[in-house]
């Protein structure tokens, strides 16, 4: 069970990358509790897989070109999978690279995505999208 989920997760990671984000929605269970991190420019907490769309996907892809999520090491135990990954891209605003390590936990729950929490470092995030002041 636990190598199928590994499956299932580096396919949604996969399609996400080709920019295949109905595949990926598809992949969350309708009541899908979505956990950015607190601090992150759309941190808290989602419903469904509309809300994430909307409120995370959406946004960062505005925020970010070439946003990248690559995963490093994909570990499983049971139905959590927990994902070891690089965040990468450029700030449109601030032309800032963006360059920084997070892990995202995963729970499936009957082929589906139940749960998802990140945990990333929200200061360098934030620091990559900050516009510099002008004198």
């Amino acid at each position: 069970m636990s190598h199928d989920n590994i499956a299932f997760v580096r396919s949604l990671y996969e399609a996400f990358g080709k920019g295949d984000i109905p595949t990926v929605l598809a992949g969350f269970a309708d009541d899908i509790e979505w956990n950015e991190a607190e601090g992150m420019p759309h941190g808290g907490q989602y419903h469904g897989p509309q809300a994430v769309a909307e409120n995370v996907f959406g946004p960062i892809t505005d925020e970010v070109d070439d946003f990248d999520v690559t995963p490093e090491e994909i570990l499983a135990d049971g139905d959590r999978v927990v994902v070891l990954l690089t965040y990468t891209g450029t700030a449109k605003e601030s032309g800032n690279k963006l360059s920084m390590p997070a892990a995202h936990v995963w729970t499936v729950r009957d082929g589906k995505i139940a749960m998802f929490r990140q945990l990333a470092d929200s200061a360098t995030f934030n620091a990559a999208l900050a516009v510099p002041a002008t004198a």
